[in-house]
């Protein structure tokens, strides 16, 4: 016999939004079947606090439509979610004054699935939702109403309003901040830093979103069954060549001061291969490009630091030898040779490589891995730098409403990767997922605005490409694992993408680091 999640727990508030059942993410109006597991998760959850950010999108652009306004959802940008207006205006103040109305009436967000065909019929006029359910493989819809207004959204939202406590929202320049709550503390709004740098990096994806005439995954879909992907494919391997010229330039410029490159991004940013794209161009000016990885520096995994669950922590700074890649460095611009590391992943060791490595008068160090940016990593070292971040930005969202999280891009070049090339399954890849995400939180992000220039190393195609290769590592991981929860609601997400082979991606793409097939040796 089942029963409402909130009947049975009637005491259920925020900051709770979120339950799994049986490993599965469910809305808290959903029914609880008898005998199932259920977890409640809150804000400090990373599905938690999507669940929060979508019902806050809900409010908004329900608000916009009684307003004749059309808002666009962009991307994060710290503790806050940044849009645009793509059709009028609003007076934010005000529109903040109506959703805490709403928030006090504790109105019901009904949720209703519906039949494929019904499901489109009653989201007439949301024509951003009807392209994407064109080609969603799923024949129930979830639709979610509020008064007269409906939408689709891919994933949970909140029961009701009165779950919303915390947001804010800001004018900035170009559109608006969605600000949410602070992640130490649910009841305290976030604050938003500054980010110029990586600002300025999203607004020129958007430019490169308008060449390619794809801001959503309806418009990627329609290339592909209109049999055009391959142009596209080919535009966006070009804006890549481009930018790396462009990079190539500037450091040339500067190459009296500079002796050293300093890629840095988070995980499964594409660092390596944008590394060896660069020394390619490098040399068209006659610079002989030094590659040094900070992935071959790391300790062996007897001396690995550990995190809280128990596992080691290979995102810490303290997982790399530091004084070993300090020497070899030093060594290096005194003249004399080193010998190049490199870091076995399947067994934990640093193995032998025989090769030596030494700067000549017309070479430059391109040192490439998570903490090129960390202060401490170059103390000692008298070294002129030229900093580079590199990460996927996208600029592709679901639609109109429904963002892709950058994480979740990477998070899937990482799974393909580990079970490929790595020896770790999906599952593994899952669960030190959260460890990764910490790590980038205490040891990348906080120095992403030391870059003299940004790199999106995103592709407009690549979701289309990963999806034929993931699903079955996915679809592997056991529904008994605490894991299943995302493994699914990957698999979900992919689910709007139509396929794309991988024949056409480029040996040198970005792509090809994860995917295989790259001429470059990694």
């Amino acid at each position: 016999m089942s029963q409402k999640i909130l009947d049975r727990y009637p005491n259920l508030q925020f900051p709770v939004t979120l339950a799994k059942v049986d490993n599965q993410y469910t809305s808290l109006q959903n029914s609880l079947p008898s005998g199932s597991s259920v977890e409640f998760l809150d804000l400090g959850d990373v599905e938690g606090r999507r669940t929060y950010e979508r019902t806050l999108v809900f409010l908004l652009d329900y608000i916009s439509k009684k307003r004749e306004v059309t808002i666009k959802i962009e991307h994060s940008y710290g503790n806050a979610i940044f849009g645009r207006f793509l059709k009028g205006n609003l007076n934010l103040r005000s529109v903040k004054k109506e959703m805490e109305d709403l928030i006090k009436e504790n109105k019901n967000i009904e949720r209703s699935m519906l039949p494929k065909l019904e499901a489109m019929h009653y989201l007439s006029g949301r024509e951003d939702d009807i392209n994407i359910l064109k080609n969603l493989a799923a024949s129930y819809i979830p639709v979610y109403n509020i008064d007269e207004f409906s939408a689709y959204f891919a994933g949970p939202l909140l029961p009701n309003t009165g779950f919303i406590s915390t947001f804010d929202l800001k004018s900035v320049r170009g559109g608006f901040l969605l600000v949410l709550p602070s992640k130490e503390d649910p009841f305290s709004v976030g604050s938003v830093e500054e980010r110029r740098k990586l600002f300025n990096t999203y607004r020129e994806a958007e430019k490169e979103a308008e060449i390619l005439k794809i801001w959503g995954v309806s418009q990627l879909n329609r290339y592909i069954v209109r049999g055009e992907i391959s142009e596209i494919l080919k535009i966006a391997e070009v804006i890549h060549s481009e930018k790396i010229t462009g990079i190539c330039k500037k450091i040339v410029k500067k190459r009296r001061k500079v002796q050293a490159v300093l890629v840095a991004g988070p995980s499964s940013s594409g660092k390596t291969t944008f590394s060896k794209r660069l020394g390619i161009h490098l040399r068209l000016h006659g610079i002989e490009p030094v590659y040094v990885s900070l992935d071959d520096y790391f300790l062996e995994r007897d001396k690995t630091p550990y995190y809280k669950d128990g596992t080691h922590f290979l995102d810490a700074f303290s997982a790399l030898d530091i004084n070993l890649f300090r020497k070899h460095i030093n060594d290096l611009l005194k003249g004399k040779k080193a010998e190049r590391q490199y870091f076995n992943f399947k067994t934990g060791k640093r193995e032998k490589t025989g090769e030596i490595i030494e700067l000549k008068d017309n070479s430059m160090l391109i040192v490439e891995g998570l903490h090129c940016f960390n202060p401490a990593l170059m103390v000692s070292i008298p070294l002129e730098t030229f900093l580079i971040y590199v990460s996927p930005l996208t600029q592709v969202n679901i639609n109109r409403v429904n963002r892709i999280p950058t994480r979740d891009v990477r998070l899937l070049r990482r799974v393909f990767r580990d079970t490929r090339y790595r020896g770790y399954n999906a599952e593994y890849t899952l669960k030190k997922w959260e460890s990764v995400k910490d790590g980038e939180e205490q040891f990348v992000f906080p120095y992403q605005e030391r870059a003299d220039v940004m790199f999106n190393s995103s592709l407009v195609y690549e979701l289309a490409v990963l999806k034929v290769f993931l699903e079955t590592p996915l679809r592997c991981v056991p529904t008994s694992s605490p894991y299943y929860c995302e493994a699914l609601r990957l698999l979900n997400f992919l689910d709007h993408f139509l396929n794309i082979p991988e024949k056409e991606i480029p040996q040198t793409s970005i792509l090809r680091e994860f995917i295989g097939g790259s001429t470059f040796l990694y």
